[in-house]
């Protein structure tokens, strides 16, 4: 088969050779038809999809149908009725045209076949009773054989039993003179089912014995391993184990050996297949060879241009590259510096604000305004020092809170003359000046109302500022021990603070709430920090 194979490659590559795509398809079917029989179905497949290909390209209908017809086969190996069903259907509309009624009728009868195995039994029958009004004019006996035993065996699923015992033992009538064993000895053993059905034991059990020396004679050792099952089974429903077992063990001695069969093809197949890739690296190797010495002083020239393209467009990349990095470069320092000054001059604006509101706050001793003049003065501060903290430490957008906070907190302690100092537990955690500027004002707001009104007869005062982040968000809590803050009597005395602290978190997409604490006041605010 090995030898055949190589030959009918051969076939082909002369075929390519001469450029006679004909003579290339028909060594392709040649090609698909001894893969199959070495069980490599999908290169079977391969062949005949290519040979399929050559005969469409060249409108050749008739051909075309033998390649269905042959892919169809290759289907119905591996079980894969459906589509084997799809090609038989596409061959049977090309012969319907043709004036070839055997190819027809033959086609017609594996689509019923492949009906029937694919379960569809209504459609199969349909197919079979169709071969046999057709062949009442080719009058074939062969076809008339299978024809009526398949149908049987369809009858018999159907159970439909008189049907199915008809035109089975019709069927054996017509092949066994012709010498089929197989068809033959396959339709013994259904009509022995049929009987068996029937309640006639004696005869079904005369059928299998009959099938089963018929196979045997044959050396069909599929056919002995099957029908051994069915008299297993049979003398199992008889209750004659004994039979039984004896049958049993002729299955498993055939089941074995098919097993082994099957193991030796597949090693078979391997080494065949292995054998041909050898073949087939080594022509390849040599057309390389020759291919690789023909083009290479080309590559190279081609290669060394290349290169020295390449070379030179990337000398140009990055002599480019490098002046817009230095443009580059030069426009961030130009920006820094900008915003640099921005920061030292709006920090100078806010600290003449300041002192101007401090001034104004001298003026008004004893007023009622003068309380409203010293807290703005103190928001201007908290604002003042954001800008002083990115001027000083030559930062352009972003700030370190720990140190903002540290400062702006010492500073509002030192300004109310606070006797004790507070207690800090921030993380390194910077934000930028959008976060930075609100959130100071914030936390100015509620220290400030703490220092003023918090520790009154309190022998120990305290206050803690904790700030920690998790993940996308800054968790502030500040804790007093002072004489606690009603946050609804501050709304009612239509506290402006209370409201610029609730429209500032609000401004940072946060939240803020006062726990319920015994001793002092414990504010807690979460913000998204950017």
């Amino acid at each position: 088969m090995n030898t055949a194979l190589r030959f009918a490659k051969q076939s082909l590559d002369l075929a390519i050779e001469i450029e006679s795509p004909i003579l290339q398809a028909e060594a392709l079917e040649e090609v698909s038809h001894i893969e199959r029989n070495l069980g490599n179905n999908h290169l079977s497949f391969q062949a005949s999809l290519k040979a399929l290909q050559i005969y469409e390209s060249l409108n050749m209908v008739k051909r075309q149908a033998a390649s269905y017809s042959q892919l169809a086969n290759n289907y119905m190996s591996d079980e894969n009725y459906d589509l084997a069903i799809q090609y038989l259907k596409k061959a049977k509309n090309i012969y319907a045209d043709s004036d070839n009624i055997q190819n027809h009728v033959l086609t017609i009868l594996n689509l019923g076949e492949a009906y029937r195995l694919a379960q569809h039994l209504d459609s199969a029958a349909t197919a079979f009773q169709q071969t046999l009004q057709l062949n009442k004019t080719l009058n074939n006996d062969i076809v008339q054989g299978y024809s009526q035993g398949n149908l049987g065996m369809v009858y018999n699923t159907q159970n439909k039993l008189e049907l199915a015992e008809e035109n089975l033992n019709d069927a054996i009538t017509i092949l066994a003179p012709m010498g089929d064993d197989y068809s033959t000895s396959v339709y013994l053993a259904e009509l022995g089912t049929v009987y068996n059905k029937e309640g006639k034991h004696k005869l079904a059990e005369a059928k299998f014995l009959e099938a089963h020396s018929m196979a045997k004679q044959a050396g069909l050792k599929e056919q002995i391993r099957d029908f051994s099952a069915f008299l297993t089974s049979f003398y199992e429903e008889q209750k004659q184990y004994r039979k039984a077992l004896e049958y049993q063990k002729q299955f498993q001695v055939y089941q074995d050996s098919l097993v082994n069969k099957e193991n030796v093809q597949k090693i078979e197949q391997v080494k065949a297949s292995y054998e041909i890739d050898k073949r087939e690296s080594e022509i390849d190797l040599l057309n390389i060879t020759n291919t690789n010495q023909k083009y290479w002083v080309t590559s190279l020239a081609i290669g060394v241009s290349l290169l020295l393209l390449f070379a030179y467009l990337l000398y140009r990349g990055n002599k480019k590259v490098k002046v817009a990095n230095a443009s580059l470069f030069k426009r961030e320092q130009e920006k820094a510096l900008l915003l640099r000054e921005l920061n030292h001059r709006i920090k100078n604006n806010l600290q003449m604000i300041s002192s101007l509101l401090n001034l104004q706050s001298h003026e008004l001793t004893g007023h009622p305004a003068k309380e409203a003049i010293v807290a703005g003065k103190h928001r201007v501060e908290a604002l003042s020092l954001v800008h002083r903290k990115l001027y000083q430490e030559d930062l352009d957008t972003r700030i370190l809170l720990k140190d903002y906070v540290e400062e702006l907190v010492l500073g509002l302690f030192h300004g109310y003359d606070a006797p004790f100092e507070p207690d800090f537990k921030i993380d390194d955690i910077s934000a930028n000046l959008d976060t930075a500027v609100p959130l100071a004002l914030v936390i100015n707001e509620i220290i400030i109302n703490a220092l003023k009104y918090a520790y009154n007869n309190i022998h120990k005062p305290k206050l803690k500022i904790v700030m920690a982040q998790e993940k996308e968000y800054l968790n502030i809590e500040i804790i007093d021990n002072g004489i606690g803050f009603n946050t609804n009597e501050a709304e009612k005395n239509n506290s402006f603070g209370i409201k610029l602290i609730y429209s500032l978190i609000e401004q940072l997409e946060g939240t803020i709430k006062k726990l319920d604490s015994k001793h002092g006041a414990h504010w807690k605010m979460t913000i998204k920090i950017a």
